[in-house]
């Protein structure tokens, strides 16, 4: 039961980023668009705000799925249900997927 329930949350997250990542890229597209095409950025000023409003609401429901995941971590303990692996990456782990090359080495500043 917890395993399935990780699983769709895991499914829940993704499609809410996904969501973020085409509005985003729909968003800097019209504008690239725009400037490519030398118009005027009084046109089209009401549809780009209203893209950046559903950025906004998209990266809050991002923020809500966060917070949903850590409630149901506790009722996971709830049910006396250990670690279940499901999912990429854990929260606050930081080490790059396996398609991204971190470059360069350890700098300090100067």
């Amino acid at each position: 039961m917890v395993r399935h329930g990780a699983q769709q949350l895991t499914v829940a997250e993704n499609a809410v980023e996904t969501a973020l990542v085409e509005v985003s890229t729909l968003l800097s597209q019209l504008g690239r668009m725009r400037l490519d095409s030398n118009l005027s950025p009084v046109l089209g000023q009401e549809a780009i705000a209203t893209l950046v409003e559903s950025v906004t609401l998209l990266s809050n429901a991002r923020g809500k799925m966060v917070d949903a995941h850590e409630h149901l971590n506790g009722v996971k303990t709830q049910i006396g249900c250990g670690a279940v692996a499901a999912g990429t990456l854990d929260k606050g782990e930081s080490k790059p997927a396996p398609h991204v090359s971190i470059v360069g080495g350890t700098r300090t500043a100067a």
